[in-house]
């Protein structure tokens, strides 16, 4: 998890944003499905789709979790 923040953070966005992207980042899948109990997790989770990772973004960050 903290390479995943550093690499977020060192990219200027959250660890939700970079979620969001990856799997967004992936051909197969069409859409992120996430809950929201608050305005502001709406907001963000909003927010968050909006990073587009390129597919060298994508398989760098596969690196890290795996």
């Amino acid at each position: 998890m903290e390479k995943l923040q550093t690499w977020a953070t060192e990219a200027g966005h959250t660890l939700l944003e970079l979620a969001f992207a990856w799997l967004l980042a992936h051909p197969v899948v069409s859409s992120v499905i996430a809950g929201a109990t608050s305005p502001e997790q709406v907001y963000a989770n909003t927010a968050a789709a909006n990073w587009t990772l390129s597919a060298q973004d994508r398989d760098e960050v596969t690196k890290l979790i795996l």
